[in-house]
């Protein structure tokens, strides 16, 4: 049986944008340029709904800003005892290796990120270690603040590498925000029936959300076998994107160019993600439409 991530997109709710990966404040471990108050309210201007503050192997408490600034704030922090981690909504800093720490951020209630899987080298996260770990939510497809760094900010071979083994991760796209220009370069857009912690966490646990660096997901269903969605720049008279349908180990099953997309479900896909693509580059990714007996979380 194909399940369908945003099946709930029939339900109420509204979509929300939403960045995971935000460094800020100017105390030690911040890698932060900026205060706490400018950075949330830089977010706030640019139109996001949800925020996380996670500086290196530290927490700030931001629960004074939420009403301050009208927007959603998530407690976390980056692991960066080894390779990085984004730990969400954790009630402190946590520190061990890996597996521990996830266990330990779940146990609080909490979501982990695995960060820039390509930074600096290829496998900057190598597969054969990830494919050990359990509990964590997703990986980043897609950090921006890579591209002025070293390596390579997408990490889409390492998705497929581990929806191919049958572990139902998501992908998330995050700015990594260190400096001004790092700000809304990418992001996540969640649909949730409210912007509240629960109802958010609920929708990234569930994979309700898609990945961009500046398309919007104007429809997506899954009916009669048949994956049917659109996408587009917001308010713009350009219409046609190219529309890629992806399956097990990365291989492309169709690609289609207009205003929307279509994919009939042959029934021996593993998985079936979609990744639009603009005129100009910019790129969305939808959460992979999955065969429920195949693939199960980690």
């Amino acid at each position: 049986m194909f399940i369908n991530p945003y099946e709930s997109l029939n339900n109420p709710g509204r979509w929300m944008k939403a960045n995971f990966h935000t460094h800020a404040g100017t105390g030690p471990n911040t890698c932060g340029a900026y205060e706490i108050d400018d950075v949330v309210r830089l977010y706030k201007e640019a139109g996001y709904d949800v925020l996380a503050i996670t500086n290196h192997d530290c927490m700030i408490d931001v629960g004074e800003y939420q009403s301050k600034y009208d927007i959603l704030l998530f407690n976390g922090f980056e692991y960066s005892q080894d390779r990085h981690m984004l730990c969400i909504d954790a009630d402190r800093t946590v520190f061990g290796n890996h597996q521990d720490v996830l266990d330990e951020v779940g146990s609080m209630g909490g979501f982990s990120i695995l960060c820039h899987p390509n930074w600096i080298v290829k496998e900057y996260w190598p597969w054969e270690e990830i494919s050990k770990l359990s509990g964590y939510t997703g990986i980043e497809v897609y950090n921006s603040v890579i591209f002025r760094l070293n390596g390579t900010g997408l990490a889409a071979d390492t998705w497929d590498y581990l929806l191919s083994r049958g572990s139902l991760v998501w992908g998330f796209a995050d700015d990594d925000f260190h400096r001004w220009f790092d700000l809304a370069r990418s992001w996540n857009v969640v649909y949730a029936p409210a912007r509240t912690r629960e109802d958010v966490k609920a929708a990234i646990i569930g994979g309700c959300f898609y990945a961009t660096t500046g398309l919007v997901l104007n429809s997506f269903s899954l009916e009669d076998g048949v994956i049917a969605l659109s996408a587009g720049l917001w308010d713009s008279y350009v219409k046609d994107n190219e529309y890629r349908f992806i399956g097990k180990d990365g291989q492309i099953l169709d690609i289609q160019h207009g205003e929307s997309g279509k994919y009939r479900i042959k029934g021996d896909e593993t998985y079936i993600r979609v990744q639009v693509v603009s005129e100009h580059g910019a790129m969305l990714w939808t959460q992979p439409v999955y065969d429920g007996d195949l693939l199960s979380r980690p």
